[in-house]
């Protein structure tokens, strides 16, 4: 698969993913209009500075056997993560969790891990009110950015998945491992400042079914592109 077009489809299918960072959006973009969820939406280019370079750093000593044997367990952990999400698109809701009032466990597990603050999924977890509209732009973008930095998901998916696949690309030519990279964080922001400008400007251009129906399409993509992970990594 072409790496420009890998990386646009994992970073689509990642954009509308239920998660920590995608509630911060959305509450974001209710409570401070379309610019403090799009802004929210950019946490990834700060948060995962960090996360990427640690390690492609040290998925770059590794030799080429290890690479695809990390690439294939990073396939089976993008075909998991693809049935996962289908499964939540069941009862996924734009108001942070489930129909039926339940969370994921990525969710779980970050409310755990930020204990003693608001609940993730009100207004007030995100912002103060009578907040000026500046310091509310600052203060969404700085928890989103300690959320995404703290939270897992991001150091799994980059150890196993798309750091194995960024590094391969760029073996391959820079130019490669570039298309990856943007192609990537070009959808996975992009998306989710679709999905705040949609939020801001009324429920109503993007209901609850609407989110289940592209999520399962999000899902089903993301298993396609653990197959095909899985294929070319195998020796």
């Amino acid at each position: 698969m072409d790496a420009l077009g890998l990386g646009l489809a994992l970073g689509l299918a990642a954009s509308i993913s239920p998660g920590p960072l995608l509630v911060l959006v959305v509450t974001s973009a209710l409570r401070s209009g379309w610019r403090a969820g799009a802004l929210t939406a950019c946490a990834p280019l700060l948060s995962d500075a960090v996360v990427v370079a640690a390690t492609l750093l040290l998925l770059d000593r590794l030799p080429v056997r290890a690479l695809g044997v990390l690439g294939v367990v990073g396939g089976a952990f993008v075909v998991w993560s693809g049935v996962q999400t289908v499964r939540e698109a069941r009862s996924a809701s734009l108001s942070g969790g489930s129909a039926d009032g339940r969370h994921s466990p990525h969710e779980q597990a970050e409310g755990r891990a930020s204990q003693g603050s608001p609940p993730r999924g009100t207004l007030n977890s995100i912002l103060p009110t009578g907040s000026d509209n500046s310091g509310a732009l600052a203060l969404a973008l700085r928890r989103a950015v300690l959320v995404n930095l703290l939270s897992p998901h991001p150091w799994i998916a980059w150890a196993t998945a798309l750091g194995p696949l960024t590094i391969t690309a760029w073996r391959a030519s820079a130019v490669a491992g570039t298309a990856f990279l943007i192609g990537f964080y070009l959808t996975l922001v992009g998306g989710k400042v679709v999905i705040a400008l949609l939020v801001a400007r009324g429920r109503r251009h993007l209901g609850d079914t609407g989110y289940r129906r592209a999520l399962t399409a999000a899902g089903v993509l993301l298993v396609l592109v653990g197959v095909v992970m899985g294929v070319e990594f195998a020796p």
